[in-house]
């Protein structure tokens, strides 16, 4: 018995697609969302989960359409169980609102095909979306135009704002 050559690269386990011209064709890439869902569905202990994740997914669509965008990304729909479904929200404003609305998004969920009847909210500061990004700082040739302009101006009330405008940007680059 040989044993392969060590420098030699690992055997394909799906040959590559031939095109016409007998040429190897350009490798597929999957969305990550389809490979995940592959995953899972090869698993089959997690493949009995699929179904009920891609349910909450589409009770979270319904739910973002019918709220408003920062209320939707401050409460996620967790659980339906029987006709109630379980909305935990990042903190107590989010979920005084969604308290305030059960019965028009129980509502709107019913009549997306979804059997909600009740909603019960929860409050859950780890499960709220991230916060946004810190804001990117002026470009170089937006400063520079900036610094120019301050370079021109007389003294006043313009030029000391324009001067706190640069101040404030050098302290956010550090």
């Amino acid at each position: 018995m040989t044993r392969p050559d060590a420098s030699a690269p690992p055997p394909a386990l799906h040959p590559p697609p031939e095109t016409e011209g007998g040429h190897a064709a350009a490798p597929r890439r999957s969305s990550p969302l389809q490979r995940v869902g592959g995953i899972l569905a090869e698993d089959r202990s997690l493949a009995l989960l699929l179904p009920e994740a891609r349910r909450l997914a589409e009770l979270n669509r319904l739910f973002a359409r019918v709220v408003p965008t920062g209320l939707a990304r401050a409460c996620r729909v967790a659980a339906v169980t029987g006709e109630t479904a379980l909305v935990y929200c990042g903190n107590g404003a989010a979920a005084a609102r969604v308290r305030s609305q059960t019965r028009t998004l129980a509502r709107a969920l019913s009549a997306e095909g979804c059997a909600v009847s009740k909603i019960k909210v929860k409050v859950r500061a780890d499960w709220a979306a991230p916060d946004r990004p810190a804001k990117q700082g002026m470009g170089e040739s937006a400063l520079s135009a900036w610094r120019a302009l301050d370079a021109s101006l007389p003294p006043g009330d313009l030029k000391e704002a324009v001067q706190r405008l640069l101040q404030h940007q050098r302290m956010a680059a550090r």
